[in-house]
């Protein structure tokens, strides 16, 4: 099955006029943890111009069934059809730079042809550097910066230092077998990962995707303003402090949180020192989770004791 035929070029498109010497990469995986991904992706699209320049051939990778699109049902005929998508947009920033931007749901099927037509993607518009971005839950509390871990092909291409505390065995996501592949061609991939609050991640918490562009741009990515984030951010944090001042329990979890956390940040450089037996063991306990046979995650605001969704950051969100 040959790869090129799985990935196509708009119409109007000419790839050969197409440059950017980064690619931004925020595919599905096992969950969008505080909506980091959909905020990011609605943040470059809204706020900087772009359009579509590829696509890839949905209904040979995506499971319908499995994740059915929703469509309105208006008295008598249906309308508002969400096409599932995975596409690639060309983005200009603030300085008149491009760099592109892939985004959709995690392909269902055939990962491998997947790879190999998004590395002959990388290969044909020249990309130097591919970052792929998500967030994740964890044992952090919301009142530190919120860490963002990194993994590579080439661990020596990671700018700043930040790796999970310990070895973990997981079911792999997409992007772990596209950051292996590109680098088997010798492609320069790194992998960002916000460590989103285990008691908001599912909330829209626009601090997530603010930190994940700050990595971008230490990561030798584009340097991307944050200002619609922050404006989006303020009124969730507020929400937060306003439910957790109100609650005792959650205070002093919160508390126990940032315990232990400070325990983990060194003073003046800010990095996180890879120890800390009791933080590797719930960060541990966290992955194992999505090992589960229903594939959902047992946590969130209503499974541990969190703020709830209401009054939350969803009001906020684009």
């Amino acid at each position: 099955m040959d790869p090129t035929s799985l990935f196509s070029y708009e119409r109007h498109v000419d790839s050969r006029s197409l440059n950017g010497r980064t690619l931004l990469v925020t595919l599905g995986a096992f969950t969008d943890a505080g909506d980091a991904q959909r905020l990011l992706d609605d943040h470059l699209l809204n706020t900087l111009s772009s359009r579509v320049v590829g696509r890839l051939d949905m209904d040979q990778v995506h499971d319908y069934a499995g994740r059915r699109p929703e469509v309105t049902l208006s008295l008598d005929h249906f309308e508002d059809y969400e096409r599932p998508e995975i596409l690639l947009h060309e983005v200009t920033d603030a300085d008149g730079q491009t760099f592109f931007l892939l985004n959709g749901p995690e392909p269902s099927f055939q990962w491998e042809r997947v790879a190999s037509a998004l590395r002959i993607v990388v290969e044909q518009l020249g990309i130097e550097r591919t970052l792929l971005l998500q967030g994740f839950p964890a044992p952090v509390p919301h009142t530190r910066e919120l860490p963002v871990t990194r993994f590579a092909g080439d661990p020596e291409t990671i700018a700043v230092r930040r790796t999970m505390p310990g070895t973990f065995r997981l079911r792999a996501p997409f992007t772990a077998l596209l950051t292996m592949r590109l680098a088997e061609g010798g492609h320069d991939v790194v992998g960002l990962t916000v460590h989103v609050p285990q008691y908001l991640h599912e909330m829209s918490y626009p601090d997530a995707a603010i930190a994940l562009l700050a990595a971008v741009g230490e990561e030798r990515g584009p340097h991307i303003a944050a200002e619609a984030l922050e404006a989006q951010a303020g009124p969730v944090r507020e929400a937060i402090t306003a439910q957790i001042d109100a609650q005792p329990a959650l205070q002093e979890m919160v508390s126990g949180l940032e315990h232990r956390f400070d325990k983990m940040i060194t003073s003046g450089v800010g990095s996180v020192v890879p120890s800390a037996e009791d933080i590797a063991a719930e960060v541990e306990q966290y992955l194992a989770s999505f090992g589960d046979e229903d594939g959902q995650d047992p946590g969130g605001p209503e499974g541990d004791g969190g703020p709830e969704r209401s009054g939350g950051p969803e009001a906020t969100g684009t």
